[in-house]
């Protein structure tokens, strides 16, 4: 497939697909891990602070 082709078929207008219920826990999830182990890290770094 050339890049022309590759372009307009981009640039179509395909309706989009819904996500699946399981994809949307999968996000949500995932969002929830990374929110979770950012506070982890700022609780650690607050209490236990690196002297260099």
């Amino acid at each position: 497939m050339s890049q022309q082709e590759l372009k307009q078929e981009l640039a179509s207008d395909a309706a989009a697909e819904p996500l699946l219920p399981v994809e949307k826990k999968l996000i949500a999830g995932s969002l929830i891990i990374g929110i979770g182990l950012l506070v982890a890290l700022f609780v650690v770094n607050h209490f236990f602070p690196l002297e260099v």
